[in-house]
């Protein structure tokens, strides 16, 4: 028995919740650890299984046939799961399938590629991200022999959470005979009725979905072959279940749906999986070797190299560059350590709470916090990783952030290669307006949402510029107001009355017209806009007065 490798996968958490208030698509999803190593291969990898691929995700499971590696693995499973106390993982002939495919192609030398393992798993019908895996090189016709090399691995592995289903594959890849065994453990925190992996044009399917108990809020998210993520409306049932209608409208190709939920640890993926609208999926792949998983010498390479790859594709999308925050850094360093330290991915600490936390806790005043967090081996696969994931793209392409801090903490090494722990916080500092121009856009946004025309008023528009820039300079509203109230009181012969609306923002495009104004009776109104410190936006905050007179 020469050697065997903990495969760490490619584990992301779900998206970070921001602050309240509306919420963002992909404020609630992010990559979780489940345990299972991703890499670049060091030569291309074709994966062309010979076995007929699944139609439909989550189909009824089946037992695997029986073989006596099966068996000897079984067994050492279920005595593992026993003295560790926890559930006993199911044999599922499709995890079985799974590694005795990838058993064919799993390189001698570093890891697996996490995009292989993917597509191995939805090829198969396997909606629930990547599993633990386990590869072992030797005499694969000795099952005792490969159970005494995973057996030390096991508990660990059913303590972490994989305790739903286990697989096992062996190829033999010497002259001889020896060759791989690839075994694999698999939590799920989500089960369905079965779902179609391909549509024909202009179909559609309901997700039929109940979450474990540990779960609440679940959520659905889908990114388009147009590379646009919603997240999509779902009816909640009993006892954790929901439905969700999935449709292909116009679009055409590969669309990514996932599937998350949120526990202590926060907002965790339980499925991602594409599914192909007016097309087939396809039935094999080739892992090129990426430039972009080249070797990470340092844990600020591996950040710079993550800040482009994001810059990369958010270009790509027509979106501004981020603007990289040395703060925002520090405090994503600081929870990336604590990722390494209790080998738990995961948004929400014990010890430091959610993203929006510790940004508090750092004095970082930001009206927007978004989290993606992910464990992985090589810097491309894990921006590939989560920009597959819908909810984690959603983050990267955020049309409100304009900073990010990304944190990057070396652990292990496995075959060669450094497992790393990211965390990457993308945050809103507001950007200059130009004040008469933003008034003008707020006037239309009050105008578009009301049925009768609202004349400007250019004494109201001077006395609400005159106490937008007295809350922008820092004074309170109750130190503000009084300084124009005589102007106000003035205006009597003209309005019966005059009332006013006073909020910030970090960002125009967030502001309603209707929530400005409300059902108050309206005839003239005047806007004031201006910059400053607010307590939670933090600098720059766009002030926005709005007072609405009521005609005699």
């Amino acid at each position: 028995m020469r050697r065997l490798a903990f495969l760490a996968l490619l584990a992301v958490a779900a998206g970070c919740p921001g602050n309240s208030g509306k919420q963002q698509v992909g404020t609630q999803p992010s990559w979780r650890g489940s345990g299972a190593t991703a890499g670049a291969a060091i030569a291309p990898v074709t994966f062309a299984p010979s076995t007929e691929p699944a139609q439909r995700y989550n189909e009824p499971l089946q037992a695997p046939p029986r073989t006596p590696l099966g068996d000897a693995v079984t067994a050492a499973v279920k005595d593992a799961a026993a003295r560790a106390g926890t559930n006993v993982p199911i044999a599922d002939a499709r995890l079985f399938r799974t590694c005795a495919e990838l058993a064919e192609v799993v390189p001698e030398e570093g890891v697996i590629g996490y995009s292989l393992v993917e597509f191995a798993l939805h090829r198969n019908g396997i909606i629930e991200p990547s599993p633990h895996l386990l590869v072992v090189w030797g005499d694969i016709d000795s099952p005792q022999l490969i159970v005494e090399q995973l057996q030390p691995r096991l508990a660990e592995i059913l303590q972490d959470g994989a305790t739903a289903r286990l697989g096992i594959g062996a190829a033999k890849r010497g002259p001889d005979g020896t060759g791989a065994v690839v075994f694999a453990l698999q939590g799920s925190g989500v089960s369905t009725s079965p779902i179609p992996r391909a549509l024909p044009a202009n179909g559609s399917f309901t997700i039929d979905a109940v979450v474990d108990a540990r779960f609440k809020e679940p959520e659905v998210f889908i990114t388009y072959d147009s590379g646009n993520t919603e997240r999509l409306d779902l009816k909640l049932g009993h006892a954790g279940g929901f439905t969700s209608k999935v449709s292909c409208g116009p679009h055409v190709g590969r669309q990514q749906v996932e599937i998350t939920a949120s526990d202590v640890h926060g907002s965790t993926v339980l499925a991602n999986f594409p599914v192909w609208c007016a097309a087939q999926p396809p039935v094999s792949m080739t892992l090129e070797p990426s430039s972009d998983d080249g070797p990470v010498t340092t844990t600020d390479d591996a950040e710079r190299r993550l800040l482009a790859l994001v810059n990369r594709d958010r270009q790509a999308a027509g979106l501004h560059a981020l603007a990289w925050d040395d703060r925002v850094t520090a405090v994503s360093r600081a929870h990336s350590e604590d990722m390494r330290r209790t080998k738990n991915v995961a948004h929400i600490s014990p010890t430091t709470g959610s993203a929006a936390d510790r940004v508090r806790t750092a004095k970082i005043k930001t009206a927007v916090v978004l989290e993606n967090v992910a464990r992985a081996y090589g810097v491309g696969e894990a921006h590939q990783g989560l920009m597959n994931s819908p909810g984690h793209r959603a983050n990267i392409t955020s049309r409100t952030a304009t900073h990010v801090g990304i944190g990057v903490v070396f652990g292990e090494e496995v075959s060669g290669r450094r497992e790393i722990f990211i965390t990457q916080v993308f945050t809103r500092v507001p950007p200059k307006v130009d004040p008469p121009q933003a008034a003008v856009t707020v006037q239309q946004r009050i105008q578009a949402a009301t049925k009768k025309p609202i004349g400007a008023n250019a004494k109201l528009a001077a006395i609400a510029q005159q106490l937008a820039d007295s809350l922008a300079a820092g004074k309170t509203r109750e130190q503000a107001y009084p300084l124009v109230k005589r102007q106000v009181d003035a205006l009597g012969g003209t309005y019966a009355r005059v009332g006013s609306v006073i909020t910030a923002a970090a960002d125009l495009d967030t502001l309603d017209g209707k929530s400005l104004i409300g059902e108050s009776p309206v005839d003239e109104i005047g806007v004031g806009i201006a910059q400053g410190p607010h307590p939670e936006i933090g600098e720059g905050a766009i002030w926005i007065v709005v007072l609405l007179g009521q005609k005699r």
